[in-house]
């Protein structure tokens, strides 16, 4: 008894307008009121907001993926839009022995690792060596 009436995209980079075309476009199935949404914050925000616009707070059961979850930013002053909204926020449980492990690494014990280099820059500001991702950084990696 469950059917997908419409699968829409949000573009990467959203032109002006984009947000209430989407709204427009979900109201051309009435009967399909859920809307099941895997965006990110700033994109939840805008649809909430583009719907506020369109005067149809309280049309959409919204369901929002992990990336609204518990967080209240995506519906800060948008709160009747977004009333009544079902999110999900799956159970997170901490891997002690992959903890132990990722806290050992090193500069000296993982250069196998293409990617930690480039954490390591951004996770402590600084850079490494001449060829490090992080041009004009003031602080040298230690």
């Amino acid at each position: 008894g469950v059917c997908i009436a419409q699968s829409l995209k949000i573009p990467r980079e959203p032109r002006p307008g984009e947000f209430d075309k989407i709204i427009l476009r979900l109201i051309e199935t009435p009967n399909a009121r859920a809307v099941i949404m895997f965006a990110n914050e700033d994109d939840i925000r805008r649809i909430l907001d583009a719907a506020k616009r369109n005067n149809l707070t309280g049309h959409f059961l919204w369901v929002g993926s992990d990336s609204w979850g518990s967080k209240i930013s995506p519906v800060v002053q948008q709160e009747r839009v977004a009333e009544g909204a079902v999110t999900i926020l799956p159970k997170r449980v901490s891997v002690d022995a992959f903890d132990r492990y990722f806290k050992s690494r090193s500069l000296s014990n993982n250069r196998r690792n293409v990617w930690f280099a480039e954490f390591w820059e951004e996770n402590f500001v600084c850079k490494l060596g001449q060829h490090g991702k992080r041009p004009g950084s003031p602080k040298k990696c230690t």
